[in-house]
């Protein structure tokens, strides 16, 4: 799925770039209203829609989805609860990391559940409220945190969610092998051919269970690589605002982890 993920990532010009239109006209998301919520996409191998009355019958059987080693909360100890979110910081990362439209479902953004119900549209009880009180949670709050500096970074940087699509002198693929199915890592650099200021940005992705150590691209000439985000380290080094000091010429990205890295003055 690389390539295909490397095709949305870039705009999805197979798609939209004819009639005039722009890279905004397409809309990017990881869930929608109808299947599992961004929670529950890290949490449940199967649907359990049982409350729907249907015998588990209704709603969709292909969900796509990982519980990341428990199905649902029961025996679900903090390792797995740590990389369920580690998992929804890097759905989120590569949603505002995609040119276009990003959409979100309300309540991703602190983890809300059905709780693996993937049809819950009918439900006016827990199933189907709003939890509001989610944000006081420690790991959803932290996941909030995440997310909301996320956007606005997104909506700070000329570079994301770009007006016009991608030429090749704007991206530079970190990959040589686009037909290798075993591979589970991909990097690219968003470089600042607009001129806006806020620098290079270099994204690396490892969907692999261990480590990838990669060499870094050169920063721009009298630049460093800096941290903006690393979905593998804990709130709020997850993401560092304005990035940190700086970061080493070899970066390992943990397994199942994304990196964000902006280029900055040295």
């Amino acid at each position: 799925m690389k390539s295909a993920l490397a095709t949305r990532i870039a705009g999805s010009a197979d798609l939209y770039h004819n009639h005039a239109r722009k890279p905004y006209h397409g809309i990017n998301f990881v869930v929608a209203h109808d299947g599992f919520s961004l929670y529950d996409l890290v949490s449940y191998n199967h649907k359990h829609n049982g409350a729907n009355g249907e015998g588990n019958n209704d709603g969709s059987n292909d969900n796509f989805s990982w519980n990341c080693g428990a199905e649902g909360e029961e025996g679900a100890g903090p390792g797995v609860v740590a990389l369920r979110f580690r998992q929804m910081r890097n759905f989120m990362l590569v949603l505002m990391a995609s040119q276009g439209t990003p959409m979100i479902v309300m309540g991703d953004e602190v983890g809300q559940t059905h709780f693996g119900n993937n049809n819950w549209y009918g439900h006016d009880d827990k199933i189907g409220h709003m939890h509001w009180d989610a944000a006081q949670q420690p790991e959803r709050a932290a996941f909030l945190r995440f997310s909301s500096e996320l956007i606005r970074f997104r909506k700070e940087c000329p570079l994301l969610g770009r007006a016009d699509f991608l030429k090749p002198g704007d991206i530079t693929w970190h990959e040589h092998d686009w037909g290798n199915t075993e591979s589970r890592f991909l990097a690219w650099t968003l470089h600042d051919t607009l001129g806006a200021g806020c620098g290079d940005l270099y994204f690396a992705f490892n969907a692999h269970p261990f480590e990838v150590r990669a060499t870094l691209p050169p920063p721009p000439p009298g630049q460093k690589w800096s941290r903006l985000v690393d979905t593998n380290l804990p709130s709020p080094k997850d993401f560092t605002v304005g990035g940190n000091a700086g970061v080493e010429p070899e970066y390992g990205i943990q397994g199942y982890g994304a990196i964000l890295l902006i280029s900055k003055a040295a």
